[in-house]
């Protein structure tokens, strides 16, 4: 693995993305810890608020090192790089603030062993104020580096639009830095036994498996516009080694998700959690992160030549690697026809049992506990993995095609994101649990249940279209 970092540009990279995505899950976290008055999550999230504070030293340090080393470079804009300093020391001056305030307050639930005095008031706009901050400055932090984000719009069929470039770097971040948080809350909630921290974990483990899907996509589609044509200093092989790795990362992904998924279903239906299920979505975890790790890396040296290494051995075979194999073999349709009719096969199931579940939300076969039909979910689970398995190997056959010539191939992907993700509230909601036969769900339920339904079936239609757009 590489988490070491070896140049103050290669630090400043590693820790520059966490204020961003740390505020965002804290303030989740924060939130639902306050909406079911669980003392010890706020005061979790009050830790982390309170090291993000902390990390705007590192931060700087590791910039005005970077900044010092990219001076004599002419490969970096100097106005690029002035508008992120400017924006980076208005988001550290605020993450700052907020990690004073919140620390301070964290030091107090401490003494006062509660979080009644951290102040949701003054908590919640601080950190919203960070993250926004954090987010800006890391936007225009890319742009020094990523110039290809300006260059011209596609070549028809030639190159897809840079914007996938853009969308990569950007969505990669969350299931890295995500498992990361994800990770800390996880261990915090077994060590302190809190059984909604624990949930709350397992929930963001699983959210972060889903957006591996929508990351590697965007990831294929940002392969093309890299290469077709070829950017200088950029290369097919370092390209292909990184995907190699992202699809490992993707198998550990579905591993921990589902492992996470599964827990949360079971332990609705026997009222605990189990210690055993736990360590294993710990086990998968761990692996996934050192998979992640590498291969976070392995994407940085397509466009950081400042963080190589003399130990960095770049690859020169544009044809290598387990991502080749499988396209070569899956052009044939001895390979391709199996894997379709398991995606098919899988879409029943997912929108079968989306559906059953869904409209005993919506008022149907009000006979039955929403209890009983939760049950059924598992069924659309099990659709789920057969088909990012098959899905994933399918895109293989004919990538440059699918993210390219097929308009209903982008939104069929963000449409799967959203509906898994929406699912996971019908896992979660103690309000949804109590909902017994011949009762009506909440009504916040029946609007998510109806973007669950029109997500799912607007898989299957943009999935339907794919050969005909």
């Amino acid at each position: 693995m590489h988490i070491i970092p070896q140049s103050w540009s290669h630090l400043h990279i590693l820790i520059g993305v966490f204020p961003f995505i740390g505020f965002a899950i804290g303030i989740g976290f924060y939130i639902a810890g306050l909406r079911t008055n669980n003392a010890a999550t706020r005061k979790a999230c009050l830790a982390v608020f309170a090291l993000l504070g902390l990390s705007a030293i590192p931060i700087y340090v590791s910039g005005a090192g970077a900044m010092a080393d990219a001076a004599s470079n002419t490969r970096f804009s100097k106005d690029v790089i002035a508008t992120h300093y400017a924006w980076g020391l208005a988001a550290l001056a605020v993450l700052l603030i907020s990690g004073l305030f919140t620390g301070i307050a964290f030091w107090r639930a401490r003494q006062m062993r509660g979080p009644a005095s951290d102040r949701p008031s003054i908590v919640l706009p601080l950190s919203i104020a960070a993250l926004v901050l954090s987010a800006a400055a890391s936007e225009f932090g890319l742009s020094i580096n990523h110039s290809e984000f300006a260059l011209s719009a596609a070549i028809p069929d030639i190159s897809t639009p840079q914007a996938w470039s853009h969308a990569h770097v950007i969505l990669n971040h969350i299931p890295t830095a995500g498992f990361v948080f994800a990770l800390a809350f996880f261990i915090t909630a077994l060590l302190t036994n809190n059984n909604g921290m624990k949930r709350g974990s397992l929930i963001l483990f699983v959210i972060c498996c889903v957006m591996g899907v929508p990351t590697y996509v965007a990831g294929t589609a940002a392969m093309w516009a890299l290469t077709q044509p070829g950017i200088a200093g950029i290369s097919k092989a370092v390209i292909n080694s990184h995907r190699d790795m992202a699809l490992w990362t993707l198998c550990g992904m579905a591993f921990t998700g589902a492992a996470a998924w599964i827990e949360l279903w079971r332990s609705r239906s026997t009222g605990n959690l189990s210690g055993r299920s736990l360590n294993l979505v710990l086990l998968f975890a761990v692996v996934t992160f050192g998979l992640m790790a590498e291969t976070g890396h392995r994407g940085g040296l397509i466009n950081h030549p400042e963080i190589r290494t003399a130990a960095d051995i770049l690859p020169t075979n544009a044809d290598a690697g387990i991502s080749m194999t499988l396209e070569t073999s899956m052009k044939e349709m001895i390979w391709f026809v199996p894997w379709q009719t398991v995606h098919f096969f899988g879409y029943c199931l997912i929108f079968g049992a989306a559906a059953a579940v869904m409209l005993r939300v919506l008022g149907f076969w009000k006979s039955l506990s929403f209890a009983a039909v939760h049950r059924i979910l598992v069924l659309g689970f099990l659709g789920v993995l057969m088909n990012v398995v098959s899905g994933m190997l399918m895109m293989l056959s004919d990538s440059y095609h699918y993210v390219v010539s097929d308009a209903a191939f982008a939104p069929k992907i963000a449409l799967i994101a959203v509906g898994a993700i929406a699912v996971l509230y019908f896992s979660a909601s103690d309000r949804m649990w109590n909902v017994q036969a011949g009762d009506n769900a909440p009504r916040g339920a029946k609007w998510i249940a109806a973007t669950v339904l029109l997500a799912w079936a607007g898989v299957i239609v943009c999935g339907r279209m794919l050969p005909y757009l």
